[in-house]
């Protein structure tokens, strides 16, 4: 469920929790190998850390986590530095390497080259909240997602981004990893003294029509939380509200 390795998820004032686990935050991840440590330069140290995780049996779906992920590893932001998902993935298209996989479309999984891609630009979109980077561009998607509270993924297409900006004073440098089952991305800097932490709201369930059965839908929201050095809480600042739409069985 989600405990201390996620997001607190809220209904109202009270907290819930979901199971299975789906995510771990940077404290729960694993620690950092003698290699990743050898590779950080001075002054440099690991700002926030996203895990996911995906099934390896829908083969499709797996090479286009691993490909986009091996495209976002190693892009350092410079300080005022913007990123986007879409340049630094490419189109998604066989001819750019990506295999057949179900895409979320109007409400609905349908066949699409490039399913799964969404799960990295969500797992990017979490770290990058709680590593202090700013979000100039990100949305939801039609249907709440298994691996992600809701208002925390961030779905990318053709016409749909995820932007970043680095307004940090120093360089932040990403990195990401897909392997058995489990997508990581972590972002190394400068620390800067504040502790960064994501927040899910769920406001309200989306019933589905009488009669149907299926997955209820999702009205939430997402906060940004800082706290400085002596755990005090400076902002919550509210990301997102979205609509995650009810989904019938077999939808």
């Amino acid at each position: 469920m989600f405990v201390c390795s996620a997001a607190a998820l809220l209904v109202g004032s009270a907290l819930a929790f979901s199971a299975p686990p789906r995510f771990a935050r940077a404290e729960e991840a694993a620690a950092l190998s003698e290699g990743e440590a050898a590779a950080l330069s001075e002054g440099e140290a690991l700002l926030s850390s996203c895990t996911t995780y995906f099934s390896e049996e829908n083969v499709g779906r797996a090479h286009n986590i691993r490909l986009a992920a091996e495209r976002i590893s190693g892009i350092v932001l410079s300080p005022r530095e913007s990123f986007s998902f879409n340049a630094a993935v490419g189109e998604r298209t066989e001819e750019n390497g990506f295999s057949e996989a179900p895409v979320i479309e109007r409400g609905e999984y349908v066949p699409g080259t490039g399913g799964g891609v969404c799960q990295v630009s969500s797992t990017l979109f979490y770290a990058a909240l709680e590593g202090g980077l700013r979000i100039l561009e990100s949305h939801p998607h039609s249907l709440s997602v298994s691996y992600l509270p809701p208002s925390l993924d961030a779905m990318v297409s053709k016409w749909s981004d995820l932007k970043l900006l680095n307004a940090r004073p120093s360089p932040v440098r990403m990195e990401a990893e897909a392997k058995d089952g489990a997508l990581t991305v972590r972002l190394y800097g400068t620390p800067d003294g504040l502790l960064y932490r994501a927040e899910s709201v769920i406001l309200a369930s989306l019933p589905l029509p009488e009669g149907e059965e299926g997955k209820e839908g999702l009205v939430s929201e997402s906060f940004l939380c800082v706290y400085g050095e002596g755990g005090e809480l400076i902002s919550r600042t509210r990301v997102r509200k979205d609509v995650y739409a009810p989904k019938k069985s077999g939808g």
